[in-house]
């Protein structure tokens, strides 16, 4: 098993467990009856009318259940489509409303959702119609009409027209839905021939393992296919870890609702090596204590604590010799020996190592991944060997080499690696290393200044990275970075996890495996909440200014339609119809500053459209000729803008433009500015245009910096906030109007405060 970070692959399992309809996309062929074990539980009376290529199983105790969690739970909605208008999103949608009207047919019936490979993710819903003979029940027929609406396929099947045995699913009636007709009709033969997803390799195991009502089974024998629905490119090669856990896991739902999803399922120790989870056989659960030494802004973290770390090891060396071989890994080791003149298990053992762990966080624009080993009775000798330094203490106050680059890895598994080992520094008893960037956020302080553990605190969430008798956990941020979610996922999963965050500041999602005397038990959580309460930033982080490539919404006063005004990757600057009609094309050499918007320069009623680029403004009429006297020179070069405001509704624009050096000016469109305009800045970095806010008869202007938020008077000058610590206006606030010219604000320390203005 290659894989080069863990923390992809766990937190991928989270995300798959959270998000149940990208669940896994991998076409299964069935292994005929022999395969099955028996299965005797009520819970799984649906289950014989899956077809055997199933690769997910979501069984709910009733239609009402599966609609509050794939329609009700703004956490899962999202993922059911990440396409609200393909037919099952429709569906889905449908049934809503008919819940909140209280009008659900089949409301009560066991209803069982699964999910097939045929080319992309398709589902098929199947509903217990109630018993044999009713077929042409009032409630079914009005449901397959809503499926039919929303353009799925339906068919009502009596199942004794096709059953010979006694069997319960003989007695019964299906509504079987799909947006697939050969769906439809693969479950109706395979009903008939008593062949279903029962006999896939693992499934009854699993089954069987979990305790709950409402019941999600996946199937992650072959999640590469998954990966190719869900994970962009370079991200696909992580799913062999899933692949590699075991055939089928079983997961409950105990708890779905908008703030919080949670999930608990059990395996048995794999029996065999070849099983990644069988590493786990032998070894007893610690408790993690990574979240102390990461960064509030943490994307992505993984740990391994370690009750005895030469159990892992051995037990991770007879995974790899079982699955792949210890070739690769010994000749490694050798090597690295050589280089050093420590030997890997030497190293571990000198330091006495209790947990290993990776993390990424993103520096700037770029995304840093650093490794974390806590050690404890550390041979100083090894510890500090090849830094020049004469104690710990000398080598937290520093980014130093790293001598054991590669070491964490062949010990505990490749996934215990980052692309950049090339620094390290001790703090607080922990080995950090990685590039110059990730280990100097700890040398500097701004990793710590916050801890992820602090921030979980302050969010009220319990720190989900610290649970008792852990083997491993794993971490996730949705919220952290839409830059990062769209380079690991597909476009529309990217979108979808957008749309998740809807009115919440913070969604972590964390896995972890426990371990137990009768197994494992593996949990998975989502949480949405807004955090109000953190500590105050002391360091800048956030430094790097979102610039929007558009398309930009403009109106074309030619036809009243709304246009798309873009640029392309060779400069053209081009208009289109919003269905994508083009409507014209203009050269242009620079790229524009992430905006545009349209004027009645001449006061007319005919539009053009203004935008900046180097440091001018630009004007281009709906046919895409450019305007004279346009451009203007403002004389600084523009990093955003131009927000546009016609202040009096007399068609005498004003604009306001985020310069390149941290500094917000206002000017008219002959690049004037107003003679009482005193300008706007701050120490920290500005990261957007002002947002205008009306208090009192007087507009103000709200600026976010990386640090908190400020508000200036209209023509600028000095800020009217002063606070410092946390009662510094948290970037994120709302800036909300109240009476007697004053608005009502959120600081760092969680309380809501009114300031005069």
């Amino acid at each position: 098993m290659s894989k080069k970070t863990i923390l992809i692959c766990l937190a991928a399992i989270a995300v798959l467990l959270i998000a149940v309809a990208a669940a896994v996309a991998v076409l299964y062929s069935g292994v005929g009856n022999d395969g099955r074990s028996s299965l005797d539980d009520s819970r799984y009376e649906l289950v014989p009318a899956v077809p055997a290529d199933a690769v997910a199983v979501l069984r709910f105790d009733s239609l009402d259940d599966m609609v509050s969690l794939l329609h009700g739970t703004p956490s899962v909605a999202p993922f059911v489509s990440p396409d609200p208008s393909a037919p099952f999103a429709r569906f889905v949608s449908s049934l809503g409303l008919m819940a909140a009207e209280g009008g659900l047919p089949l409301h009560s019936s066991q209803t069982v959702v699964s999910s097939h490979s045929i080319g992309s993710l398709v589902p098929l819903v199947i509903i217990d119609a109630g018993r044999s003979g009713s077929s042409g029940s009032e409630d079914a027929v009005l449901l397959a009409a809503v499926a039919d609406s929303a353009g799925l396929y339906s068919e009502i099947v009596d199942c004794k027209d096709i059953l010979s045995s006694d069997s319960w699913l003989s007695r019964r009636t299906l509504l079987l839905l799909s947006p697939s007709e050969d769906l439809v009709k693969s479950s109706r033969r395979h009903i008939s021939r008593k062949v279903s997803v029962l006999d896939s390799e693992g499934f009854v195991q699993a089954a069987i393992s979990s305790d709950g009502r409402n019941i999600m089974l996946l199937c992650t024998k072959e999640a590469d296919k998954l990966s190719k629905e869900i994970f962009s490119g370079r991200y696909r090669k992580y799913s062999d870890f899933i692949s590699d856990a075991a055939d089928w896991m079983a997961f409950s739902f105990y708890s779905a609702d908008a703030g919080h999803i949670y999930l608990k399922g059990s395996l048995p120790v794999p029996g065999g090596e070849e099983k990644f989870l069988s590493v786990f056989g032998s070894l007893q659960g610690a408790v993690p204590q990574v979240s102390s030494m990461l960064p509030s802004y943490t994307v992505f973290a993984a740990s391994l604590p370690l009750s005895d770390p030469a159990a892992y090891v051995e037990n991770y060396r007879h995974f790899k010799d079982a699955s792949s071989g210890t070739a690769g890994l010994l000749s490694e080791s050798k090597s690295l020996e050589k280089s050093t003149g420590v030997s890997p298990d030497d190293w571990y053992a000198a330091l006495d190592v209790k947990e290993v762990a990776v993390a990424s966080f993103y520096v700037g624009s770029s995304l840093e991944n650093v490794l974390l080993v806590r050690t404890g009775k550390a041979d100083e000798s090894i510890l500090l060997k090849g830094t020049g330094a004469g104690s710990v203490d000398e080598c937290a106050a520093q980014v130093r080499t790293y001598l054991f680059k590669g070491y964490a890895g062949v010990n505990f598994g490749s996934m215990f690696s980052v692309p950049d080992e090339s620094c390290f520094a001790i703090v607080n008893g922990w080995i950090v290393s990685g590039s110059a960037a990730g280990v100097g956020e700890y040398v500097s302080g701004r990793a710590l200044e916050n801890t992820l553990g602090q921030y979980m605190q302050d969010a009220g969430l319990p720190d989900r990275m610290s649970m008792k008798n852990r083997c491993f956990v794993s971490y996730f941020s949705a919220s952290e970075s839409s830059a990062f979610l769209k380079e690991v996922f597909t476009g529309q999963y990217a979108q979808a996890f957008e749309n998740s965050l809807e009115s919440v500041t913070y969604e972590p999602i964390t896995f972890s495996i426990e371990k137990t005397k009768d197994g494992l038990q593996f949990y998975a959580e989502m949480d949405r909440t807004t955090v109000t309460k953190s500590k105050a930033p002391v360091f800048e982080r956030d430094t790097v200014i979102n610039i929007p490539k558009g398309p930009f919404r403009v109106k074309n006063s030619g036809t009243g339609r709304m246009n798309l005004f873009y640029q392309q990757d060779n400069m053209y600057l081009c208009l289109q119809e919003e269905d994508g009609k083009g409507l014209w094309g203009a050269p242009f050499s620079t790229p524009i500053c992430g905006r545009a918007g349209t004027i009645d320069y001449f006061a007319n009623g005919k539009l053009q459209i203004l935008f900046a680029s180097g440091s001018k403004l630009y004007l281009i009429d709906r046919l895409g000729r450019f305007v004279k006297p346009f451009p203007i020179d403002l004389k600084k070069n523009i990093l955003l803008g131009p927000d546009i405001y016609d202040f009096n509704g007399s068609r005498k624009y004003n604009v306001m433009v985020l310069h390149d050096d941290n500094t917000i000016d206002m000017y008219n469109l002959q690049g004037e500015k107003p003679a009482e305009w005193k300008g706007i800045t701050a120490e920290e970095t500005i990261k957007g245009l002002p947002e205008p806010v009306k208090v009192g008869g007087k507009t103000f202007w709200v600026v976010r910096t990386s640090l908190q938020t400020l508000i200036f008077p209209f023509y600028g000058g000095e800020s009217l906030v002063k606070a410092t610590g946390d009662k510094m206006i948290r970037s994120d606030s709302k800036v909300v109007p109240e009476g007697n010219g004053s608005v009502s604000v959120t600081c760092y320390d969680g309380k809501q405060r009114t300031l005069k203005l």
